[in-house]
């Protein structure tokens, strides 16, 4: 993941070793070892921004151009880390519940006249670690510039807190957006959630569960709707029963009943696993969704995702697309890289398109849109 992440300042620190080593082989032949790596990990992150502008393209959403090399961007790549942007506001630690854990950062530009589209954003950590503002830093920041108003949450983490908490917590602040984005100038009517590892996981089953299954997590707010309107999530886990024996690993799943779930997989405790598991939830009932996954995550298999894809892509009523990553490590968007960069462009082409396509929905039928919102408020 680190060779990933900073494969620019890595080939521009090889290369520089290179011309400055003279003939001191020690230095020479390693820096000749780091350049040649370097310059393949490079070239295969090229491979993924032409992947992803392919995706794009088939989609309809952007084409080529939108994924050029700018200056700035290289400029990022050699900065890795640094994912702030000028003019870029941030609202730290807003209360979204009544809980400590349950707080929440906003990322927006100055106010605007028009309400903004929504992108909640929840944190990985294997669901017993991790905080608002460590993960997916440059998809916040790229989405809040572009005009989008971001929340990125905190939730109860294990092994103080089991399953249902941290669902539990992205609905509760689902909830909590829809009745305050007015406040923030966002459109509480179109939201939509992204997330990593975690995150990933926690995206997709927030949006997957019917209605049922929702309002059985949503005690006193069960009459609230916190569907959402797409997702983006990015190696997840999806069956925490491994029914497919791809995890297949004894110490993971002691792991999970030790820190995360707070009964085994059997007897009666068997349907709380099922319920945690985005597998179990598909159906035609998921939102637009942009799946990502990297082929070579050594934490969550992508035959994880591969499953999950086999089991919801016929039955979506929506866009359903998968983008499997050559090459790509878990987390390999802490920071900015070309692979990075070229995959949240491609999240945010998708999201905007869902948009955009709302919006369209909209103004050509306002009356029964307007009486579903009425038909949720009551």
């Amino acid at each position: 993941m680190t060779g990933q992440l900073f494969v620019v300042p890595i080939l521009l620190s090889a290369g520089t070793l290179v011309l400055a080593g003279g003939s001191e082989l020690t230095v020479r032949v390693p820096a000749v070892i780091a350049l040649l790596a370097a310059t393949a990990g490079l070239l295969r992150q090229f491979q993924v921004r032409r992947l992803a502008a392919a995706q794009a393209a088939s989609l309809g959403i952007a084409n080529d151009a939108d994924f050029r090399t700018r200056w700035v961007d290289i400029g990022r790549w050699l900065l890795v880390l640094r994912c702030q942007r000028r003019g870029l506001l941030i609202q730290r630690d807003l209360a979204y519940g009544e809980l400590p854990e349950q707080r929440l950062d906003i990322y927006h530009r100055s106010q605007t006249d028009e309400p903004r589209p929504i992108l909640i954003h929840i944190h990985g950590g294997a669901w017993v670690a991790g905080k608002k503002g460590q993960m997916g830093r440059p998809l916040v920041h790229d989405m809040a510039t572009a005009g989008w108003l971001v929340f990125d949450i905190e939730y109860r983490l294990g092994p103080e807190h089991r399953y249902p908490a941290m669902i539990v917590d992205v609905l509760t602040a689902i909830a909590w957006v829809k009745k305050h984005a007015p406040d923030y100038g966002g459109r509480a009517d179109f939201i939509t959630l992204s997330g990593g590892s975690a995150g990933g996981h926690l995206s997709t089953l927030a949006a997957a569960l019917d209605q049922a299954e929702r309002a059985s997590l949503q005690a006193g707010f069960a009459g609230v709707d916190t569907r959402v309107q797409a997702i983006a999530p990015f190696y997840g886990r999806y069956d925490f029963l491994d029914r497919f024996s791809i995890i297949d690993d004894p110490k993971i799943a002691q792991f999970m009943l030790a820190k995360v779930m707070p009964v085994p997989a059997d007897g009666e405790g068997i349907q709380l696993w099922r319920q945690a598991s985005p597998i179990d939830h598909v159906g035609g009932q998921l939102p637009p969704c942009l799946l990502v996954h990297g082929s070579a995550d050594c934490m969550i298999d992508v035959a994880e995702a591969q499953a999950f894809v086999a089991a919801q892509q016929p039955l979506s009523k929506t866009v359903f697309r998968f983008v499997e990553v050559p090459g790509a490590q878990h987390a390999f968007d802490l920071g900015h890289s070309p692979q990075t960069d070229a995959l949240n462009r491609l999240v945010f082409y998708f999201l905007q398109d869902q948009f955009q396509s709302f919006l369209q929905s909209r103004a050509e039928h306002p009356v029964r849109h307007e009486s579903k919102a009425e038909d949720a408020e009551c």
